[in-house]
C-alpha cells in the first residue's frame, strides 16, 4: 500500500508539470470569474422601460416590485413616458410600460364600474414577441396583487351587508392577516432530488456554467488519455504486467479527472450552485469514474494522440451544442445521451440520469473491453 501510494503521489505531481492540464485547471477560475462578472451586471431577455405620467404611490410600488423580482426581465426607471418612447425608437428597449398619473384612483373607478374604460398602464412595445407576451402577464399579476385590496374592499361593500358596520381599516386588517405570509407556489423537481428552495433565486445568467464545467471534466479526461499514449510510447508502465495495465490507466485517468473535479466542486460552491453537497459529491464522484473510462476507452478506439488531438475540438463544440448547457433543444435530445455532461447536469436533480450515467459506465467497461480485442490494442 505505501508503493501504491508513492506511485499515485508521483502520478499526481507530474500532472501539474504538464501544460494541457495546467490550462484545462485555469479554464475552471476563469470561467468562474467571467461568469460571475457578468452575473453582476444587469441584464436580461428583455429590457423594458418604465415610467409615470406623474407622481403616484400605487405606480412607484408596483415598479418597485417588478424591479426587485425578477432577474430575467432587465427594468430601466425613465424620467417621463417620451424618454421611455425614444428608448423604444433608439434601440434600447423591447417595451415601454407606462402608468397612469392618478392610478390609484383610476383603479378605484374600475373597481366601481369594470365596464367603463379607465386604462391605468399604457404598453408600447417595439414588434410582438413571445418573451414580451410572458412580460405582459407578469406585469398583470404585480398589477393585480397591489389593486386587489381595493376589489376586496369592493366586493365586501357590495355584497356582504352584514360586515356594513366594520371601517376599513378594520377589513383591511384581517385582509392582511389572511394575506400575510402566504406563498401560492412551492417550486421542486419532478423526482424530489433536493435544491429545489434556492433553485427558485438561481441567476439564471449562471446555469450554463454547470454544463460548461462538465465538458471542462470531459477535456481533462482526454488530455489524460493522451498522456497515457506518450506513457505506452517511451515504456513508462513497460515493468507492470499486461493484465494491470488497464488498471494503471483507470488510475492514471482518475487521478486527472479527480484533481479538475475537485477545482469543479470549488467553482459550484463558490457561485453557489452545489444547492446540495451531499449530491454534489456523489454526482462529482460517479462523474469522475464516467469521465476516467471515457478517455480510456477514446484512447484505445483512437490509438494516437494526433488522432485523439483531432476529436478533441470537435468533441468539444459537439458537447456545447448538442447537451443541454446553454438549451435544451427537443430535436436533439435524442442525441444527448451519447455525451457524458448530459447525465452529470441533470443528475443534480434526477436520479434517475444518476442510474443513467452508473449504465453509461458499464457500457463504455464494455466498448473498452471489445475495441481491445477487435483492433488489438492494449
Amino acid at each position: 500500500m505505501k508503493g501504491i501510494g508513492k506511485w499515485l503521489l508521483l502520478l499526481n505531481k507530474r500532472l501539474y508539470k504538464k501544460l494541457t492540464f495546467l490550462l484545462i485547471m485555469a479554464l475552471i477560475p476563469a470561467l468562474v470569474l467571467g461568469y460571475g462578472i457578468v452575473a453582476q451586471e444587469e441584464s436580461g431577455v428583455l429590457t423594458i422601460a418604465l415610467a409615470q405620467e406623474g407622481t403616484d404611490p400605487l405606480a412607484e410600488a408596483v415598479m418597485q416590485d417588478l424591479k426587485e423580482n425578477t432577474n430575467l426581465i432587465r427594468f430601466v426607471f425613465c424620467y417621463s413616458p417620451n424618454a421611455a418612447r425614444k428608448m423604444i425608437s433608439d434601440g434600447k428597449a423591447d417595451a415601454a410600460w407606462i402608468f397612469a398619473e392618478d392610478m390609484e384612483t383610476k383603479v378605484y373607478k374600475f373597481v366601481q364600474n369594470p365596464a367603463r374604460k379607465n386604462s391605468f398602464v399604457w404598453i408600447v412595445e417595439r414588434d410582438s414577441s413571445i418573451p414580451l407576451k410572458l412580460a405582459r402577464e407578469m406585469l398583470s399579476g404585480t398589477v393585480f396583487g397591489h389593486c386587489s385590496p381595493t376589489f376586496y374592499l369592493a366586493y365586501i361593500r357590495g355584497n356582504v351587508p352584514q360586515l356594513d358596520g366594520m371601517s376599513d381599516e378594520t377589513l383591511m386588517g384581517y385582509y392582511n392577516d389572511f394575506a400575510r405570509d402566504i406563498d401560492l407556489f412551492e417550486f421542486s423537481y419532478l423526482e424530489g432530488a433536493g435544491g429545489a428552495e434556492d433553485a427558485e433565486n438561481a441567476n439564471y445568467l449562471l446555469t450554463p456554467i454547470r454544463g460548461m464545467l462538465a465538458v471542462i471534466v470531459v477535456l481533462g479526461a482526454l488530455a489524460a488519455a493522451m498522456y497515457h499514449i506518450w506513457d505506452e510510447q517511451v515504456g513508462t508502465f513497460s515493468l507492470v504486467p499486461q493484465r494491470y495495465k488497464p488498471l494503471v490507466e483507470f488510475g492514471c485517468q482518475l487521478i486527472a479527472v479527480v484533481n479538475i473535479s475537485t477545482a469543479v466542486l470549488l467553482a459550484m460552491l463558490f457561485t453557489g450552485l452545489a444547492e446540495n453537497l451531499s449530491r454534489e459529491l456523489l454526482v462529482l464522484m460517479l462523474y469522475a469514474v464516467s469521465t476516467a473510462l471515457f478517455g480510456m476507452t477514446v484512447r484505445r478506439l483512437c490509438g494516437k494522440t494526433t488522432v485523439v488531438g483531432t476529436v478533441l475540438p470537435l468533441l468539444t463544440v459537439v458537447m456545447l451544442v448538442v447537451c443541454p448547457v446553454f438549451f435544451d433543444l427537443g430535436i436533439l435530445r435524442v442525441l444527448q445521451y451519447f455525451f457524458l455532461p448530459t447525465y452529470y447536469i441533470n443528475a443534480a436533480t434526477s436520479d434517475r440520469f444518476l442510474l443513467l450515467m452508473g449504465v453509461y459506465s458499464l457500457v463504455l467497461m464494455a466498448v473498452y473491453t471489445l475495441s481491445g480485442k477487435l483492433l488489438g490494442r492494449r
